[in-house]
């Protein structure tokens, strides 16, 4: 399949456009609030480059147009790692990248990158004052909330003491935790993508072992932590493939063999990068 044209022309007229905010109050509450709302998916990377591009998008609100390679090394990253944490973010509805040529000689050029309005990404307003409401009126806010929360859970118990007179009492097992019970060093998203279909602690640990053995035999760079949106782009492309009936034998070593062709895939652009990056300096 040939890569489509690039049509944009780098300018300043370019970037006025894409400008997604007016005043400049939005972009930074945008910004907080992707922060709060998305605070259990987003790795410490993710989390810098959002920081330094809202940084750097005063000028046009919203947009700015560093390239990748300005990026990692203001936050000390390689190219590689700062390609799939832009590209986590545009997952998330975060930001969105445009490609980009010279108007000088019609050649690629660094992209614009856009932070998305609230409205884009389905974060209601209601949602937004609330977390930017003063820290009085949030502690209110909170205090009723975990208030709510202890009454149902008293509720919940005096209905567990009542059934547990009439029966016989039920002594919870390993196999009967549910997702909620996962290890808090397994990432929230994959936890997400998976208890659809394996809901109990005991199956979900299972499966991220899987990926934790073939991270540690591809001997990569980047972190285990920065290719969760890898590794969940793979778990669900291994459910499609099962309910296609294409999964012959046991499902956890299919994934486990699918995990290794992911983390080689990212080997190889490492090693690509590297190489290229060697030839420049030469």
């Amino acid at each position: 399949m040939s890569k489509k044209p690039i049509t944009i022309i780098a300018s300043e007229s370019t970037y006025q456009n894409l400008s997604t905010f007016t005043h400049i109050t939005d972009l930074n509450n945008a910004v907080r609030s992707y922060k709060e709302q998305f605070a259990d998916q987003l790795n410490k990377t993710q989390v810098a480059v959002l920081d330094l591009l809202h940084r750097y998008s005063a000028k046009y609100k919203g947009v700015s147009f560093l390239t990748k390679n300005k990026i990692g090394e203001l936050i000390g990253k390689s190219r590689v790692t700062i390609i799939r944490a832009c590209k986590a973010l545009e997952y998330f509805g975060i930001i969105k990248q445009y490609e980009m040529k010279r108007s000088s000689d019609m050649q690629q050029t660094s992209n614009a990158i856009q932070i998305q309005p609230l409205e884009l990404v389905g974060i209601s307003e209601e949602q937004n004052t609330e977390s930017i409401v003063t820290n009085g009126d949030k502690r209110k806010v909170e205090t009723q909330a975990i208030e709510k929360v202890i009454h149902q859970q008293d509720q919940t118990f005096l209905k567990q003491n009542q059934n547990n007179q009439n029966n016989d009492t039920h002594v919870p097992t390993l196999n009967d935790l549910d997702h909620t019970f996962v290890s808090k060093d397994i990432p929230q998203p994959f936890i997400n993508a998976v208890k659809p279909f394996y809901s109990t602690a005991v199956e979900i640990k299972a499966l991220y072992n899987k990926v934790r053995l073939a991270y540690r035999r591809a001997n990569l760079d980047v972190t285990l932590d920065e290719l969760t949106i890898d590794v969940v782009k793979t778990f669900k492309a291994c459910i499609y493939e099962l309910k296609q009936n294409k999964v012959r034998k046991d499902f956890k070593g299919y994934w486990f063999r699918a995990c290794e062709r992911t983390f080689d895939e990212v080997y190889y652009a490492e090693l690509r990068e590297l190489l290229a990056s060697e030839k420049v300096s030469v």
